[in-house]
């Protein structure tokens, strides 16, 4: 399923239609962008998520899924712009024996670095996580603590390439103990 969403996504940047003109003086990063991406993240595997199964029974290690976001940039702060925005991500790890659901909700204050043309970022804020798995049924969400940074190149004023590296730190529940989840995110910058 990765390998087609890899190919969709050479497919569209292929046949993005690319700039007639590249100004010399394009400006700060923004004024907003919304991003769709394919994504990647480590799952939790605590035995409390799988109660019901036996102890040498297979559980996801990974997910896989997608997330999209929206960001605006707010004003300039040094050699910076301000953004604030809210990324939501959703993975699913499957295995013989079990399958689970992290799905993940994180607003986000960003330092962003560059032009208009294509910029990096650094980012954090709290959000909300919530993890299910089956078989047994437990589901749990719990307070997120994410922080991380990643890049846009836009190949025409509207349509951009991106990725994100971000680190979850989920609270302690009342199943779970305190974890950390990192996802990787790769896909299109829409502005």
């Amino acid at each position: 399923m990765h390998r087609r969403a890899l190919t969709i996504m050479l497919t569209m940047i292929a046949l993005a239609p690319g700039a007639n003109a590249q100004s010399l003086n394009p400006g700060p990063p923004g004024p907003f962008v919304f991003d769709i991406r394919g994504a990647t993240s480590n799952m939790p595997s605590d035995q409390a998520l799988f109660p019901d199964l036996s102890t040498d029974a297979t559980v996801p290690a990974r997910g896989f899924g997608g997330s999209v976001g929206g960001h605006f940039y707010a004003f300039q702060i040094g050699p910076g712009r301000l953004g604030l925005g809210v990324d939501a991500l959703m993975v699913r790890g499957s295995t013989v024996d079990a399958n689970s659901l992290l799905t993940s909700v994180d607003p986000q204050i960003s330092l962003n670095f560059g032009t208009a043309n294509g910029w990096s970022t650094l980012s954090g804020g709290v959000g909300v996580t919530r993890i299910s798995a089956n078989p047994g049924g437990v589901t749990e969400s719990v307070r997120s603590y994410n922080w991380g940074g990643g890049a846009r190149w836009f190949i025409n004023p509207h349509v951009g390439v991106g990725f994100d590296l971000r680190f979850h730190h989920l609270a302690a529940g009342d199943v779970l103990p305190k974890q950390t989840a990192v996802s990787i995110a790769a896909g299109l910058s829409l502005k």
